[in-house]
């Protein structure tokens, strides 16, 4: 029962990473994050109630706390309200593309799954599968957004990613690393919103292609 619940929720998480290729408002963006590393938290719940590693607990309330709370505020908090309302009208990649390329990358990640020898702790191959196309599905709305907060909503989503693929490959690890990569990624976020800030009050946009017009 535990096992289905875990991989409805691993779905759920690949859904959200979809609609990120698609959503054209930067709140939108920021939420469909917000609410997938919740998802997250609670795959880490049922990992937990599976395994009955008390670490995998802390790691569920740690990721509800910093990646589905505080990440998003900072976030907001950085970024003006223009900005947090602003609507992407151009793409690198349009749409129909993306949602192609958005597919392949699903089926090299569950291809490379599969491929993978994989001893099973916790979560078994379509989990393992469903972290590795999140992964890449991730690091392409960096390449197919131009908007920085939608890149780095994209890189994000990328890590909530690399945590489930930890949860499948070893979830048996120290807590110590978590939370260490939880601290890279919220130093992250704070660097790049006040980043994305002073963009935004330097060329007026978070357009990043409109950065060509600052070389001299």
């Amino acid at each position: 029962m535990i096992d289905l619940v875990s991989y409805n929720l691993a779905g759920v998480m690949l859904l959200l990473t979809f609609w990120l290729l698609v959503v054209r408002l930067v709140r939108g963006a920021v939420n469909a994050y917000a609410l997938q590393s919740l998802v997250l938290a609670g795959v880490s719940l049922a990992a937990y109630l599976q395994s009955g590693l008390l670490h995998l607990l802390v790691l569920a309330i740690a990721t509800a706390v910093i990646k589905a709370g505080l990440i998003p505020i900072v976030i907001r908090r950085q970024v003006t309200g223009t900005v947090y309302d602003k609507r992407e009208t151009e793409y690198h990649v349009g749409f129909p593309t993306a949602l192609l390329v958005g597919a392949g990358l699903s089926l090299a990640g569950f291809v490379a799954a599969a491929r993978l020898p994989l001893v099973k702790y916790i979560f078994g191959e379509p989990v393992l599968g469903i972290a590795m196309a999140v992964i890449l599905l991730g690091l392409f709305t960096t390449v197919a957004r131009r908007d920085a907060v939608m890149q780095l909503t994209g890189l994000l989503v990328a890590e909530n990613g690399l945590l489930l693929l930890g949860l499948v490959m070893g979830a048996g690890l120290p807590l110590l690393i978590d939370f260490a990569l939880f601290l890279d990624v919220l130093v992250g976020a704070v660097v790049m919103g006040f980043l994305i800030a002073r963009m935004h009050a330097t060329v007026s946009t978070t357009d990043t292609s409109e950065l060509t017009r600052l070389r001299g």
